[in-house]
């Protein structure tokens, strides 16, 4: 890859997205929506966060995806090893409602131009 080819990095230099898919029991859904809702909104002030989604899925009862944007990869790992990471996972409700992670994906964004 050349300097001024326009292809990203695999670290994302023009954007990072990531995508986690998480499972839960179709009658804890709600439960899951609230807490999202209600969730510490740490993440929003994380060095290179632009932004989060929750998007449930319409054709698969229980599953929802997360995605966030980032400014590049580093910006990712540096919010994951944080302690603002740790403590708002410690909220994650328990068994029975617990959500179970069934995937993660990590995007680059590619130049529209």
């Amino acid at each position: 890859m050349t300097p001024n080819s326009g292809v990203t990095g695999q670290d994302g230099d023009r954007g990072f997205v990531v995508s986690s898919e998480v499972t839960i029991s179709p009658e804890s859904e709600g439960i899951l929506e609230r807490s999202f809702r209600e969730r510490l909104r740490l993440v929003e002030n994380a060095p290179g966060f632009q932004r989060l989604q929750i998007w449930r899925d319409v054709t698969r009862p229980g599953v929802f995806q997360m995605v966030s944007w980032w400014d590049n990869a580093d910006s990712f790992r540096r919010y994951m090893r944080s302690e603002e990471h740790r403590l708002s996972h410690e909220r994650i409700p328990m068994e029975p409602d617990r959500p179970r992670g069934t995937g993660v994906r990590r995007y680059v964004l590619l130049p529209d131009r």
